[in-house]
């Protein structure tokens, strides 16, 4: 079996489970670990590269994040990827969702996580996901040209999008459930992401773990050695890969393997 040197864990789902909001703090402990070992950690997640850095406040200073589902890549600290949607494209996609009386509209450019909210109160409902550097726009016109991720929130459930979504706009973008409420429409995916990573400092497919849950993280484990499904994912997904309750009863053992 091929030796580990990243390890890729998406947030969502994964490490925040069944309303969980913080952080096991085993994991800063397990991070710091894998660091002494010569193992990376990246952070793999749909949200804003600043609301993944908050959350990972204690660590954030030794780890990675591919973020917006590959749309953003940070390193040390840098911007080291970008990988945006055309910009016909994005702006087709976001008046779509717009012009929906059951969706709200989301839009990030990579620094900024946009949206055109229909309740006042939404935004600060979407910060957690958005981080603290979110911006109002009134119509589709006034977002940035360059946008790295569209998103479509449906309360009673994004599942319902897929469907249309993927046919108006699956033959050149990548469209996926990202929760039940979320729909993630980029022109790239996590893998594309964690390729990059990968490429800037010399590691094989082969050598990456990676965790995940739901449906835009499938390229992610499709991509790497050795992936892990949480066991609460979607049955169609738990029949792809090997399934874990957490990821980090699988980094310790790792750890324990290596120590």
């Amino acid at each position: 079996m091929d030796e580990i040197r990243l390890i890729a864990c998406d947030v969502d789902g994964t490490l925040l489970q069944q309303g969980e909001t913080e952080l096991r703090p085993q994991l800063f402990d397990l991070i710091r670990r894998l660091a002494a070992q010569g193992v990376e950690f990246c952070v793999a997640s749909g949200r804003a590269y600043s609301s993944v850095r908050e959350l990972f406040g204690p660590v954030a200073g030794q780890i990675s994040f591919v973020c917006e589902n590959g749309g953003v890549v940070y390193r040390d600290g840098l911007l080291v990827a970008r990988n945006p949607v055309p910009e016909d494209l994005g702006r087709e996609v976001a008046t779509a969702i717009w012009q929906r009386e059951d969706c709200e509209l989301l839009a990030a450019d990579g620094e900024t996580c946009w949206m055109i909210p229909r309740i006042p109160e939404r935004a600060e409902q979407m910060k957690p996901y958005m981080g603290d550097r979110i911006g109002v726009a009134s119509h589709p016109d006034e977002l940035p040209a360059q946008l790295v991720k569209v998103t479509a929130f449906r309360e009673e459930g994004a599942a319902a999008l897929l469907p249309e979504f993927t046919a108006r706009w699956g033959a050149k973008l990548h469209v996926a459930l990202a929760g039940r409420r979320w729909l993630d429409v980029n022109a790239c995916t996590k893998a594309t992401g964690l390729a990059a990573l990968c490429g800037l400092v010399g590691i094989q497919p082969r050598e990456v773990m990676a965790f995940g849950d739901n449906f835009n993280d499938q390229p992610m484990l499709d991509w790497v050695g050795r992936p892990y499904v949480m066991r609460g994912a979607d049955p169609a997904l738990r029949a792809l890969y090997p399934a874990a309750d957490r990821p980090e009863p699988v980094i310790e053992a790792l750890l324990n393997a290596l120590e």
